[in-house]
């Protein structure tokens, strides 16, 4: 059995802590997330990469080492019922950040497991990734994975730097959300409450689940159980602590990463010296086979209790083993003498004094060095202190919780009516003599003096420890007190308590009868509602049979209008009864308090029984009333329709129209307004013949007056686009005239600068003569503006259109140029034909001027003749023989 290679540890992430779940989801999967509510970005993607350290050896030699990368594997697990999910890393913990909005509030839990030795990388992977699945199934919840390789551990000694490596602590960080994951049409959503991993031991037993104790057991079964599926059976682990399996070693307490790092740098702690200690004591314990009695009234209970939630059995233990360890209060026996029990201590005897404890001279018998003895002596106080602290952190929650429902106990008077003021003194009074925290502080200076100890033994005198002791001992001492004031004080809070739960019960199923008669009288607001709408859909319906002279009686109107009325008196009368049995406090609550809320709902009932009857009565007429609008209101509305448009035409014959507006609404059909209708029309008719060839005459003489405007119109346009036209000829004549008398200027202008005189061949010559005519054209096109739009578009066009010819002139001189051979007679020519260029226009071809370009074709043909030349004397430099 490998017991050295467990370790699961469970902690919180909470806001009460300051912590973060995007920072901590970005420190184990070594990544860099952006906290959304606080905007800060947390970046650890060091963790993801090789790490190269400069050391030092202890010969002063330099050197590198290669530190790998610290997060090996990431993954986000989600519950195999909620299907393929798309989640981000960022975007889910930032959620669990946005919905968790107490300041108080848990973002998830931490788990924290150690591979043992002889799992492999891959093995890792699998591992960690089935326990986290198994996790998120059971809890519904995502869970973020991160498997982390051993931290380096650097040390500096001087001016050497040292590098520990520890090879063996593979670990992983299982991050699980505080809210379950659930598909969703967006992708996934949060739960409304906390998974049940959250709640309460309280809520947890109430609905059949584990405690919190018992799940954190069931978490540590199963990595083991799953770790052994993969491991050899001679590399087994265990959850189980010595004391479950029998083994005789004495456990020891955890150094942690900072504690670790400190004896790396040569410094100790009381803690690591308490550890030397016990592994001293457990040599002892093998070296002479004993077996160790743990003098304390708690035992091991292996008996489990089996329950099945979402499918899935667990199995937990009723009570809990005991995992405390006081050195002051065990002892060491040889195995085959019968177990004898603890020596009681007499009255003079505290709970923690060491130095007359059997256990402690047992201790102290180990080793007869004097030094030695001195450490047990610390080892033992320390373990005392350790001891005290721990039943004063638990008396401190039970104060706490007390003066929680001490305060509480106005409220509990204000629900139930029961006064709890004598209690409430009596535990007052017995909390007043209950000291937790002046003590802690007094252990806390304890503790330094154990540590000055352990600096300096010569501290460690007798009577420092003795006074240390007795110190100790009146601690233990108001810590036997509190216990005692506690086993007063708890039974009267558990007292009040039950009080007040047991007169919550009774007022219950009282409550809940009034909550569901809350039911009646919130239908009976919805009737006096409903009547008050009724009321004005009955004057609606009546006015509107009214308006089309159906109906004028007064008496059933207000026959039907009764119906719409409530009883307000006897409805105040049903509130206000209401309201004094809801002011009852639970004391107060008996068999007349039961008749009168009895009698209430009865009312309540028949009150909402012949209102509903008046409401059906009213809605039947109201119904009837309206059909019979509906019916006949279009028949009115046609008449009314047929008077307004036709009255002209009526008015021609009185008995059509004495007829059409004396007959009732009630004698109205279809066939008689059709009667009245082609009567009408036969009259429009006659009436429409009369006018009818004076407007074909008006019609005719507006439609000659239209033609001739239209005439007048077109012949205005057509004399505009002949103007228009003739503009632009005249615009266009006038720039051609312009340019052509541009190019005779420039021909003349060209003609004075007598390139024909240049002695070089008429093709460059008439080159030259072109490059000169079409660049003073080109820049007399540019810098001219005062054209029409017309003409700025053609001498555009010419422009673009003389700068190609620019450019061919120019490529036909400078090839020409080219073809002339390198002597004076073409340094000649290229020195006449730039001096006149440097009368004409500068335009730049290819990037440079036309001088530019000149020029440089004569400095290299000077180039040429250079290098021809100084190969000439190179070649005849010496006298030739004879």
């Amino acid at each position: 059995m490998n017991n050295k290679g467990f370790h699961l540890s469970v902690s919180a992430v909470s806001k009460a802590k300051n912590h973060s779940v995007v920072a901590k989801s970005a420190y184990n999967s070594g990544s860099k997330l952006v906290d959304e509510q606080s905007g800060v970005v947390h970046d650890y993607t060091s963790k993801a990469k090789d790490k190269i350290l400069n050391l030092v050896d202890s010969d002063g030699t330099k050197y590198t080492q290669v530190v790998e990368k610290n997060v090996v594997h990431t993954a986000l697990i989600t519950p195999t019922l909620a299907g393929d999910l798309a989640v981000t890393r960022e975007g889910f913990w930032n959620d669990i950040e946005r919905i968790e909005t107490r300041k108080n509030a848990q973002l998830g839990t931490e788990i924290d497991v150690m591979f043992p030795d002889g799992i492999t990388a891959d093995q890792r992977i699998v591992l960690v990734e089935r326990y986290a699945q198994t996790l998120s199934d059971r809890y519904n919840v995502l869970v973020d994975v991160a498997i982390h390789r051993p931290h380096s551990h650097e040390k500096h000694v001087g001016e050497v730097e040292v590098v520990e490596l520890t090879s063996r602590n593979f670990h992983a960080h299982i991050l699980l959300s505080s809210r379950e994951i659930v598909a969703d049409v967006e992708g996934y959503a949060l739960s409304a409450r906390k998974n049940w991993l959250q709640w309460s031991t309280e809520e947890r037993l109430s609905k059949g689940l584990n405690g919190r104790g018992d799940e954190l057991k069931y978490q540590r079964t199963l990595w083991a159980d799953m770790a052994n599926e993969l491991l050899p059976k001679n590399k087994t682990i265990s959850e189980k602590s010595y004391r479950e399996l029998g083994i005789n070693r004495l456990p020891k307490m955890k150094l942690g990463k900072s504690l670790y790092k400190d004896i790396l740098k040569g410094n100790r702690s009381v803690i690591h010296e308490y550890n030397e200690t016990i592994d001293e004591i457990n040599a002892y314990i093998e070296k002479n086979g004993l077996v160790i009695e743990y003098d304390d009234k708690g035992r091991i209970d292996l008996e489990s209790n089996e329950q099945e939630v979402n499918g899935v059995t667990i199995h937990y233990k009723k009570r809990k083993p005991f995992a405390r360890i006081e050195l002051s209060n065990i002892r060491f026996v040889d195995p085959a003498v019968e177990l004898e029990p603890a020596i009681p201590k007499s009255n003079s005897q505290t709970h923690s004094d060491a130095a007359n404890d059997h256990a402690l001279d047992e201790l102290l018998a180990i080793s007869a060095d004097f030094v030695s003895q001195k450490k047990m002596v610390r080892s033992a106080l320390f373990s005392t202190i350790d001891a005290l602290h721990e039943e004063l952190a638990h008396q401190s929650k039970q104060i706490i919780t007390i003066d929680k429902n001490i305060k509480s106990t106005q409220r509990f008077t204000e629900e139930v009516g029961q006064d709890f003021s004598d209690p409430r003194q009596k535990m007052i009074e017995l909390a007043r003599q209950i000291s937790t925290k002046e003590q802690s502080e007094a252990l806390k200076t304890a503790l330094v003096l154990v540590e000055e100890f352990r600096q300096d033994d010569t501290l460690q005198t007798g009577r420092a420890v003795t006074s240390l002791e007795k110190q100790l001992s009146q601690i233990d001492k108001i810590v036997l007190n509190n216990k005692a004031m506690l086993e007063k004080l708890i039974p009267l809070n558990n007292e009040v308590i039950a009080d007040y739960k047991g007169l919550k019960a009774t007022l219950k199923p009282f409550a809940a009868k009034l909550n569901k008669l809350a039911t009646g009288f919130k239908a009976l607001d919805e009737i006096d509602i409903e009547k008050s709408d009724l009321s004005l859909q009955w004057d609606q319906a009546f006015a509107d049979l009214q308006e089309i002279d159906i109906t004028n009686n007064m008496d059933t109107y207000h026959k039907f209008a009764a119906f719409a009325d409530l009883d307000v008196e006897r409805f105040k009368y049903l509130e206000k009864e209401r309201e004094a049995l809801s002011t009852l406090k639970a004391v107060e609550i008996d068999a007349d308090a039961d008749t009168r809320l009895t009698a209430l709902a009865a009312d309540v009932k028949a009150f909402k029984t012949t209102n509903n009857e008046d409401i059906k009565q009213l809605k039947q007429q109201i119904n009837t009333s309206k059909k019979t609008y509906q019916r006949l209101s279009p028949f009115y509305e046609q008449r009314i329709a047929l008077l307004d448009q036709s009255e002209a035409v009526i008015v021609q014959d009185d008995d059509l129209y004495d007829e059409i507006i004396s007959t009732k609404t009630t004698q109205l059909n279809a066939d008689r307004l059709e009667d009245w209708r082609s009567r009408t029309m036969a009259l429009q008719y006659q009436l429409n013949k009369a006018h009818e060839q004076a407007k074909l005459k008006k019609e005719a003489e507006r439609a000659r007056e239209e033609a001739l405007i239209r005439r007048r119109e077109t012949l205005k346009q057509r004399r505009q686009q002949a103007s228009l036209k003739r503009q632009r000829i005249n615009e266009t004549k006038a720039y051609r005239d312009r340019f052509d008398n541009l190019v005779v200027r420039v021909r003349n202008r060209v003609n004075t600068l007598d390139f024909k005189a240049v002695d070089a061949p008429i093709e460059v010559i008439n080159a030259a003569e072109a490059v000169a005519a079409q660049a003073f054209i080109f820049t007399t096109l540019k810098h001219t503006d005062s054209f029409t739009t017309l003409q700025k578009s053609l001498r555009d066009t010419d422009a673009k259109k003389i700068a190609t010819q620019v450019q061919k002139a120019a490529t036909t001189l400078w090839q020409q140029l080219e073809r002339l051979p390198d002597n004076q007679d073409k340094v000649e020519v290229l020195t006449k034909i730039n001096e006149r260029f440097e009368h004409v226009p500068a335009i730049t071809i290819d990037g440079a001027t036309l001088t530019q370009t000149v020029t440089d074709h004569l400095q290299k043909t000077k180039n040429a003749i250079q290098a021809h030349e100084q190969a000439q004397t190179r070649r005849y430099s010496s006298p030739r023989p004879f």
